[in-house]
């Protein structure tokens, strides 16, 4: 935490390491290293000469970076693990922190938050959801990338010795568990700029829409939505309330499982008009009276859902 708080994450994170890839160049990579984690594991074999091993090691090397305090500019040391922390904690920050109104305050409109405006916005705005996915999946992406080369580098070093990379051990840090977040399929899928915008805007139209212009309507943008972005859970929640009003129970099980599921993951909500907890007890009565299928056909029926066990 102390190093959290001293190093420049912001150019870290962002500068040096994010925007130096491509959302093509980190699906490629993505690829390429799961096939190379597999061949150093089953078959001991190391190449370090390719292509995405090469880009991961230019920016992080083994041995860490070197960076400058934030208050005294000394020359700080921070391990490669210490650094896919960090890329872990700015996915965290993100998805927690973001919404809307930050996508206003930096004119966000591309949904890649390269931060190119600098807008007088009042807060809170509309609560629409934030165009921060692409960003932050592109954050998991490298993260993974971070964690397959290390995983790579602690193989050869226990088969074939540190060979003619004499890295030192001190100071790397391989106490440090590093875990990958289940959002994005594990760390292992880039959502493209565009989809995220197609899917909130159908999203948003389908939740403040769907009242006047019929059930049906919105149960179809939801579906658009989520084949455009499949991977936040309040969409699915929402098309699990449409499904049960019309007693689809089935559907509306399968659909606020996915929903549940994804809330989870995430551990704060992409919908930001309401807390993750309402979110999450919202889905937990739809999921219960999917099972007993049964919902109410009535206003005060509605208002007196409640989950208390």
């Amino acid at each position: 935490m102390y190093l959290f708080c001293v190093v420049p994450r912001q150019s870290l994170i962002l500068s040096d390491l994010i925007y130096r890839y491509t959302d093509v160049e980190l699906g490629e990579h993505l690829k390429a290293s799961e096939v190379s984690l597999r061949k150093a594991k089953e078959g001991g074999l190391f190449d370090g000469d390719e292509a995405w091993r090469k880009k991961v090691n230019s920016l992080v090397p083994s041995s860490g970076i070197t960076v400058k305090h934030v208050n005294t500019s000394e020359d700080v040391l921070v391990s490669r693990r210490v650094v896919a922390i960090f890329v872990m904690m700015t996915m965290a920050d993100f998805s927690d922190q973001i919404f809307g109104f930050q996508d206003t305050l930096f004119e966000n409109s591309n949904g890649r938050f390269e931060y190119p405006g600098n807008t007088p916005t009042l807060w809170p705005g509309d609560v629409k959801p934030g165009l921060w996915l692409n960003f932050v999946s592109r954050i998991g992406a490298v993260y993974s990338l971070l964690v397959r080369e290390e995983e790579i580098f602690m193989e050869e070093r226990k088969r074939v010795g540190a060979g003619g990379n004499q890295v030192s051990m001190d100071g790397r840090h391989e106490e440090l568990e590093l875990v990958i977040p289940p959002v994005f399929d594990n760390c292992t899928r880039v959502l493209s700029s565009e989809e995220q915008i197609e899917a909130r805007d159908l999203y948003w139209e389908a939740v403040c829409e769907g009242s006047k212009r019929g059930l049906d309507w919105a149960e179809e943008l939801l579906g658009r939505s989520i084949e455009k972005n499949p991977f936040v859970g309040e969409p699915h929640v929402v098309l699990g309330q449409i499904y049960l009003t019309n007693g689809r129970f089935e559907e509306a099980e399968r659909a606020a499982e996915i929903g549940l599921r994804h809330l989870l993951e995430w551990g704060s909500p992409w919908d930001k008009r309401m807390s993750w907890e309402g979110w999450v007890a919202w889905c937990r009565v739809l999921l219960m009276k999917a099972k007993e299928k049964s919902w109410p056909n009535t206003s005060w029926g509605i208002l007196n859902l409640g989950l208390v066990k």
